[in-house]
C-alpha cells in the first residue's frame, strides 16, 4: 500500500512571516559584523544596540535595504551604525573613524533622545579631518584611471560614517577629485590620525593593487601631513599585508557559504555567497572566487584553507552559519545544514559546534530583545 502524500506545508502566517524577515535582517548584520573583522561581545551589543531602531522597522513591516536586495544601500547603513563602534577592516580610512573621527556616537532612535549632542568644536574637528580623508581617499582611487562604481560606493559610504550634518556632508558626495598638488592640509593635527590618513590612503591603493600614480600621490599626502619616510613605508608594508591576509580567508568564507548551502544554487546560495566574497575580499583576489560562484560549480573539501591561522577560521565558520540561517531555516533543516557546516569544519582542521554557539545565541538574543520592545 502507498503511503499518502505529505500535504504541502501551509503559508506562514503574517506575524510568522515578518519575524522570518527579522530573522534575515539580524543574520546579515552578523555576516556584516564577521566580515568587518571584530566580533567581540562589545562590538556585536554596540551593533545590536544601534541597529534596534531598524529591527523595530523591520516589525512593523517596513521596507528596509538588505544585503542581497540593495547592498550598496545596505552596506552605508551598517557602516554607519558600526563606526562608533569599531569600524570594519575592508573600509579604507577606517583607522581615522576610529580616532573619534565621527558624530555617530551612541544610541539611535529614541534612545538618543538621552545622550548629549556633539558641541561645535566636535563637528567642526569631524568635518575638518572627515573632508581631508574624503579628498585624500578620492585624489587616490583617482590617480590611476576614472573613479569607477565600487570606488564611489566606498567614498559614499565614508562620508556617511562621518555622521556629519547634511548641509555639510553634501558637498563633499559629488566634489571634483582635488589633484594633491593644490590639497590644503590645515589646522592641527594629530601624529595618530596623520598616520591613520596615510595608511588609509595605502589600504586605497593595495585594495586593487598599487599603481606608482597612486604611490605617487600618497607620498606628497604624507609630506603634506609631515609623517617621515619611515612610517610611510610601515604604513605601505602593513596595508599590503592586512590585504594579503584577507585573501585566504575571504576564498575560504565564500566556499564554506557554497558548501552549506549548495541546495540554494541558483539562489540563496549564490547571492549570499557573492556578497560575502564582496565583503570579505580584496578586490584584487576577488574575480577567481565570484567567478565559481556564478557558474555555480560545486565545491570540492580538499584541505585547501588548512593553514589558515585559528582566528580565521573561527570567522569562516561563524560567517558560514551566519549564512546558514539567512533564510530562518526549520529545525530538520538546520539538522542538514549543521552536518555540512561540520564537514566543512572538519576539512579546515577544526569544529563547527563553537561557530554555531555563538553565532546561534546572538541572533537568537538579538530577535528576542527586538521583538520584546515590539508594541
Amino acid at each position: 500500500m502507498q503511503s499518502a502524500p505529505t500535504p504541502p506545508a501551509a503559508p506562514l502566517d503574517a506575524a510568522t512571516a515578518t519575524l522570518s524577515r527579522l530573522v534575515t535582517t539580524i543574520s546579515e548584520d552578523m555576516i556584516f559584523a564577521i566580515a568587518g573583522g571584530d566580533t567581540s561581545s562589545a562590538v556585536l551589543d554596540g551593533l545590536a544596540k544601534r541597529r534596534a531602531e531598524s529591527y523595530a522597522a523591520v516589525l512593523e513591516q517596513k521596507i528596509l535595504p538588505t544585503m542581497t536586495g540593495s547592498f550598496d544601500a545596505w552596506l552605508a547603513e551598517l557602516v554607519k551604525a558600526v563606526a562608533p563602534v569599531s569600524p570594519p577592516v575592508w573600509l579604507p580610512m577606517g583607522e581615522v573613524i576610529a580616532e573619534k573621527v565621527t558624530l555617530e556616537v551612541g544610541a539611535r532612535g529614541l534612545r538618543s533622545l538621552f545622550s548629549s549632542k556633539p558641541s561645535e568644536k566636535d563637528v567642526q574637528r569631524v568635518k575638518r579631518l572627515g573632508t581631508l580623508a574624503v579628498r585624500a581617499l578620492r585624489a587616490t582611487f583617482a590617480a590611476d584611471g576614472n573613479i569607477d562604481a565600487e570606488e564611489a560606493r566606498t567614498i559614499g559610504v565614508l562620508i556617511g560614517a562621518f555622521g556629519l550634518p547634511h548641509a555639510d556632508a553634501a558637498p563633499l558626495y559629488t566634489e571634483p577629485v582635488v589633484a594633491m598638488d593644490t590639497l590644503d592640509v590645515y589646522g592641527d593635527i594629530d601624529a595618530g590620525v596623520a598616520r591613520a590618513l596615510v595608511r588609509g590612503a595605502w589600504h586605497a591603493a593595495a585594495w586593487d593593487a598599487i599603481d606608482p600614480r597612486e604611490e605617487q600621490v600618497i607620498r606628497k599626502f604624507a609630506a603634506k601631513l609631515d609623517v617621515g619616510p619611515d612610517e610611510v613605508e610601515a604604513a605601505r608594508a602593513s596595508a599590503t599585508a592586512r590585504i594579503e591576509a584577507r585573501r585566504l580567508a575571504g576564498l575560504a568564507a565564500v566556499d564554506a557559504v557554497r558548501f552549506v548551502l549548495s541546495d540554494r544554487v541558483p539562489g540563496t546560495g549564490v547571492q549570499v555567497a557573492a556578497d560575502v566574497g564582496m565583503l570579505m575580499l580584496p578586490r584584487r583576489y576577488r574575480e577567481e572566487a565570484l567567478a565559481q560562484v556564478g557558474h555555480g560549480a560545486p565545491v570540492t573539501l580538499a584541505k585547501r584553507y588548512a593553514d589558515l591561522p585559528a582566528e580565521s577560521r573561527s570567522a569562516v565558520l561563524c560567517l558560514s552559519w551566519a549564512a546558514a540561517l539567512h533564510d530562518d531555516p526549520t529545525i530538520a533543516r538546520q539538522a542538514l545544514l549543521r552536518v555540512r557546516h561540520d564537514h566543512f569544519a572538519a576539512d579546515l582542521g577544526d569544529r563547527g559546534d563553537h561557530a554555531r554557539e555563538l553565532v546561534t545565541e546572538w541572533v537568537e538574543e538579538t530577535l528576542q530583545a527586538a521583538v520584546s520592545l515590539a508594541p
